[in-house]
């Protein structure tokens, strides 16, 4: 088994904290999405079985559930680096084998109908942690200078550009917030976010910021104060745009730039599309392969066991051009779903027009639900992976225009054929933790307080160290 580093940390010199694993006692191999509650709130352990326990003198007794696994009680004095349950049998009952015999749309319409018993819709509070991860490829970056009246502007300055500009840019960001929600309905909801970091680049970011200077003294030397650009690329499109180079007002520059307070809301606006739009409305899926159910062709592929329980595993996959494919892992108990995992079948957005191509499709969306003490289904994890092409293959042109000054109104022109494609991948995890239920009267007491936006760090290994707890390799 892999040894698996255990890190004790101290908080205000009191409330101990820790990494703990939870073990097979007879496989000896990690358990992944263990339940552990406390008698307040509930904390599940990541798919490699760790999780991140800050200990409190309020707390007696720790209890340990996962399915397929023995109920495992102990004293708060007890817990340990490991953890060991004991698996228990798994027979398939005379209800389950012969539920085998149902078919796709039958287990699919048993899903619908045990929604509003089998999720938990209620009000609570958990940890979240948010790992984004942006990658840019440029697959071809080629500028042919058909005319410059700016000398320094020319082939070759552009051509130096061109290869010092770094052709892979990766950008990831990290959070951890706590989110009280309503699961039910988008009426309640607030996020603190309790730290942020960015993974900066160091080499790319240098790379950047030295071509923008060069373009910007260039600009300021070449291009006069009160002038405007106006960009004209082949006989349809054409618009102005103001002096880049023009001083901006320091007041306004601060009025842009982004406030805690509006990270928080950014992020809590991703978070209730990804968590609850796409997913439910009025207690019910609407995602298009549960509620538009007739749009799809269903399989099923028999019983599996997913972490030692067995499931429905039911392949589904559109009719239609557009949509999705994919599967569900769904209790062969009680109909609650366990994960599931899709993809689009085609793009799902697609423009091409005048030499400009862009096209997006969802290349996997992964959805893990575990039970809670309640023994209702709760989301734990979400994965996606979006994929993006897009790319320009037209002539520009760019004319500097300025009506103080004397004489032709024209003043610099730089014309060009541009060629460009990008190939991107953003990737989304996010995992729950901590899940507490609370009341309307907690809710309402919580108050939020914005003070933290992304710290720049440039190693996971700060970032890990930055915001304890966060579920990365």
């Amino acid at each position: 088994m892999r040894v698996l580093l255990v890190l004790l940390f101290l908080f205000s010199g009191v409330a101990q904290a820790q990494y703990v694993v939870v073990v097979d006692s007879l496989s000896q191999k990690p358990i992944p999405f263990v339940h552990i509650y406390d008698g307040t709130k509930g904390v599940i352990a990541n798919n490699a079985g760790v999780f991140y326990w800050q200990e409190s003198s309020a707390v007696d007794s720790l209890s340990f559930s996962c399915l397929g696994y023995a109920v495992k009680i102990i004293a708060r004095s007890q817990l340990k680096d490991s953890i060991f349950l004991m698996p228990k049998a798994v027979a398939l009952t005379e209800v389950v084998v012969s539920n085998n015999t149902l078919s796709a749309e039958e287990i699919m319409d048993r899903v619908v109908a045990t929604t509003e018993q089998n999720i938990d819709f209620g009000l609570s509070s958990s940890e979240v942690f948010v790992h984004q991860t942006y990658v840019e490829d440029i697959h071809n970056m080629d500028i042919e200078i058909k005319k410059s009246t700016i000398p320094e502007l020319g082939q070759a300055f552009v051509d130096e550009l061109l290869e010092k500009a770094p052709k892979k840019e990766v950008e990831e960001s990290f959070s951890k917030s706590t989110w009280l929600r309503d699961s039910g309905g988008l009426t309640y909801h607030k996020l603190q976010v309790l730290q942020a970091a960015r993974l900066s680049d160091s080499i790319t970011k240098n790379n950047f910021d030295t071509m923008a200077k060069t373009m910007n003294e260039l600009l300021k030397k070449r291009v006069k104060k009160n002038s405007y650009f106006k960009v004209k690329s082949g006989p349809i499109v054409t618009f102005k745009v103001k002096n880049p180079v023009q001083e901006v007002d320091t007041v306004a520059q601060q009025k842009k730039a982004l406030t805690p307070k509006k990270y928080a809301e950014n992020t809590l606006g991703f978070l209730q599309r990804i968590a609850y739009k796409d997913l439910f409305e009025d207690k019910r899926w609407i995602l298009p392969f549960i509620d538009k159910r007739h749009n799809y062709q269903f399989t099923n592929e028999g019983i599996v066991h997913h972490l030692r329980v067995p499931v429905y595993k039911i392949r589904f996959s559109t009719r239609k051009k557009k949509g999705y494919t994919g599967y569900l892992l769904v209790d062969v108990d009680d109909f609650g779903v366990h994960q599931m995992v899709y993809q689009s079948n085609k793009h799902e957005t697609r423009f091409k027009l005048f030499g400009l191509f862009f096209e997006e499709r969802l290349n996997n969306k992964r959805y893990t639900f575990v039970k809670n003490h309640l023994g209702k289904y709760t989301l734990y994890h979400i994965d996606e992976a979006y994929q993006q092409q897009m790319g320009i293959k037209r002539p520009i042109t760019i004319i500097e225009k300025n009506k103080v000054v004397k004489g032709r109104n024209r003043q610099n022109v730089l014309a060009m054929d541009v060629h460009i494609a990008i190939k991107a991948t953003e990737l989304k995890s996010i995992h729950f933790n901590a899940i507490t239920p609370i009341s309307k009267k907690e809710f309402d007491a919580f108050s939020l307080k914005h003070s933290v936006l992304p710290k720049e760090l440039y190693s996971k290994t700060e970032v890990k160290e930055y915001i304890p707890g966060l579920p990365i390799d």
